[in-house]
């Protein structure tokens, strides 16, 4: 995410980063206001498309922070605020952004979104028309507490940018949908309602979020379900495209994110907590799925 910069910064007169980008706490050319910050881009609509989505990352801000207008102006930003104290304002009254808030800021909004002391979020922009299924065309703030299904599409949309391996577009705006499910699901479905998934992969997702701490067992997994574990690998290649043990990481991972933001604690702390009985491996894995490794995600 790029903003403007002070005119007597000299990281403002350096010739653009060929994209896509991604960037760290070790790249020389980050932008100053970041301690840590990785972003893909995508410069084109798919085709027939209304609106895609054009740049995705995560920002580690530094204190005294501020995104504003006209930052992104002509696009639609969505922030993920994962900490820090901040406040929002524009054309509605000042309030507090909350761990686990929703930002949806439409095209050429007056706003000012700012951290004091610094700040984490998760943030994305479409590029085109404003999405219809959005509603009206308005700033609003969804208070969704911090959930990992938000966390892991905000990763995984950020990563599909960085990648760009053949279809990505179209896979990028998939993950947009998904977010925008799992958004209306926390903040107006009943508990009651009928699963997404099949009832095998629904009560496996809910035996591997409740027990990521323990070791991954194909059969113990399938025993909770009532079928083979061959038949819920299948079912999760086709619902979820990976298999059961993956999303069990997934679920260590977020459950890790998740407790890197509460309070300082060591990494082996973390990697113990969420089943990792080494913290190297642990560190590893967190990477591969994060997109960074745990010592600066915390920072």
């Amino acid at each position: 995410m790029e903003h403007k910069m002070d005119p007597m910064d000299k990281t403002a007169i350096l010739p653009p980063l060929k994209r896509p980008i991604s960037g760290g706490t070790n790249d020389g050319a980050r932008p100053r206001r970041y301690e840590y910050w990785r972003t893909g881009y995508c410069d084109h609509r798919p085709p027939g498309g209304g609106f895609w989505v054009a740049q995705a990352g995560e920002y580690h801000c530094k204190p005294a922070y501020v995104s504003s207008y006209p930052e992104h102006h002509k696009q639609t930003q969505f922030f993920y605020h994962l900490a820090g104290e901040a406040t929002f304002s524009g054309r509605e009254p000042a309030r507090k952004v909350r761990v686990g808030d929703l930002l949806i800021i439409p095209p050429d909004h007056i706003y000012r979104y700012r951290a004091p002391q610094g700040m984490k979020y998760q943030w994305f922009a479409l590029g085109g028309s404003w999405p219809q299924l959005l509603g009206k065309k308005a700033a609003s703030i969804t208070p969704l507490d911090y959930d990992p299904e938000i966390v892991r599409c905000l990763v995984e949309m950020r990563e599909i940018l960085i990648l760009q391996q053949s279809g990505y577009t179209l896979r990028a705006i998939g993950i947009f949908y998904q977010l925008l499910a799992r958004r209306d699901e926390i903040a107006d479905t009943p508990v009651e309602a009928e699963p997404v998934y099949p009832a095998a992969v629904h009560d496996a997702i809910i035996y591997l979020q409740q027990n990521y701490a323990a070791p991954f067992s194909a059969t113990e997994t399938a025993a909770a379900t009532g079928v083979s574990p061959s038949h819920l690998r299948t079912l999760f290649a086709k619902w979820l495209g990976e298999p059961p043990r993956r999303y069990h990481l997934r679920c260590r991972i977020d459950k890790a994110r998740q407790l890197l933001t509460e309070r300082p604690r060591s990494i082996s702390g973390v990697a113990f907590e969420v089943g990792f009985s080494q913290a190297g491996h642990f560190s590893r894995i967190f990477k591969q799925i994060a997109g960074i490794p745990p010592s600066h995600y915390r920072k």
